[in-house]
């Protein structure tokens, strides 16, 4: 028994030999060593045909299928689901392990950490082109604006083209150090104006900054002038504020009126504006300017340029209007100069008369004074019995016992205003 049962152990001792040695000198089932170790099929299915050809190991039938979803719980989306099978499953050990780590699992970080952890912020799964890397920027200390947003991003993120992104100073001379020495107009080094370009400048165009003028506003065409306009010789301190500092020359040249000769006063700003230097406005508070006064040359009123002791009664510009008149003739009839009881300043026609006898509604709205005053050049007598003819005896009759009325003064009107029955 004991001899049987050694030449049973030294067979069991010989077969075990040979297979370790025939599996270390030939390839485990015809595997291509270069697709690295053989992926450990313990949970496999044992039918091997499901996935390979007969007659070669390394061939995957063409028409084979997995659902991976199915199967395992996990869909395989965008380019994970052309990715080969070893690129997860191989000899780093359970995919559940490093499918717990998300993306970093099996892509290498080349950000070292500086963008996060959270892959998918940027990347899709389609491809690794990154998304939305504007929207995203916009969530830092330095939203993207302006010229920025098509600033290659190495140009301030140093080792960007390799994934570096470490954090970038986001003061502004950090990047603009070539422009502050090129700014000389005005020398912005000179004036110690080296740090807050955001004062002035916009990331939308670095040219045709504004600075902020507090405490004299730049407006209308003071808007579009180069500093060195009113800052000559770049100086900057002790600029004079008075409008006729830099607008002397045109207080001197101005005819109509003539400044000078008249005295004017220098404060400019008392009939100019910024918007522009003509069309000036005068505040005529003695004598206000409305209607079609407004668009009147200062001459047309002061003539000779005398602006002293111009009357202020219309007839004193408008006498040949008030002579030649004819409809009704206001010389003839004697109707007063006061032009503004009748007349607007809007336009000389259309005037309207305040006549004591009601005629702006009713029957007697619309006509013409000769209609009424039929005596050419009277217009101070008239009677309702002139056009409204009545039997006398009959009109007594009618109206006896009331208060105010009489034959003589026919005051027809203050009881029948727009002729009709009260």
């Amino acid at each position: 028994m004991k001899r049987t049962s050694r030449a049973r152990l030294a067979l069991w001792l010989l077969l075990i030999l040979a297979a370790v040695v025939g599996c270390s000198l030939t390839p485990q089932q015809g595997w291509r060593r270069s697709r690295g170790p053989v992926v450990p099929h313990d949970t496999f299915p044992a039918d091997c045909t499901l996935c390979h050809l007969e007659g070669s190991w390394t061939a995957i039938r063409a028409d084979f299928t997995y659902d991976h979803a199915k199967e395992t719980g996990h869909a395989l989306e965008g380019a994970h689901a052309k990715a080969e099978c070893l690129r997860c499953h191989n000899d780093r050990g359970p995919v559940q392990v490093y499918a717990g780590r998300g993306c970093a699992g099996c892509h290498e970080d080349v950000h070292q950490g500086h963008v996060g952890r959270r892959c998918q912020d940027c990347h899709e799964q389609n491809d690794w082109v990154p998304r939305a890397q504007i929207a995203m920027h916009n969530t830092t200390r330095f939203p993207l604006v302006g010229a920025h947003a098509a600033t290659a991003c190495w140009r301030c993120h140093e080792g960007a083209q390799v994934g570096n992104f470490q954090r970038a100073d986001v003061r502004c001379e950090t990047c603009h150090a070539d422009d502050l020495a090129r700014a000389l107009n005005p020398d912005h080094r000179q004036r110690g104006w080296t740090t807050g370009c955001e004062r002035c400048h916009t990331p939308t165009d670095w040219r045709n900054a504004r600075f902020g003028h507090t405490w004299w506003p730049l407006t209308g065409a003071h808007t579009g002038l180069q500093c060195s306009e009113c800052h000559a010789n770049n100086v900057y301190v002790g600029t004079p504020r008075d409008c006729v500092a830099c607008h002397r020359d045109d207080y001197d040249g101005t005819t109509d009126p003539n400044h000078r000769t008249l005295g004017f006063s220098t404060r400019c700003e008392e009939c100019h504006t910024t918007a522009s230097w003509e069309g000036a406005r005068f505040a005529h508070t003695t004598w206000p300017l409305t209607g079609a006064h407004l668009a009147r040359r200062c001459s047309e009123c002061h003539a000779g340029g005398v602006y002293t002791g111009t009357p202020r009664a219309c007839a004193g510009c408008h006498l040949d209007e008030y002579q030649r008149t004819t409809n009704p003739n206001h010389t003839t009839a004697g109707f007063p100069t006061t032009c503004e009881s009748c007349h607007g300043t809007t336009t000389w026609l259309g005037a309207r008369f305040n006549h004591r006898f009601p005629i702006a509604t009713g029957k007697h709205a619309g006509n013409a004074c000769t209609v009424c005053h039929t005596t050419p050049g009277n217009y101070a007598a008239f009677s309702c019995l002139g056009c409204h003819e009545h039997n006398q005896t009959k009109m007594n009759d009618t109206h006896r016992g009331m208060p105010g009325y009489s034959w003589t003064t026919a005051a027809c009107y203050q009881c029948h205003p727009n002729g009709r029955k009260p």
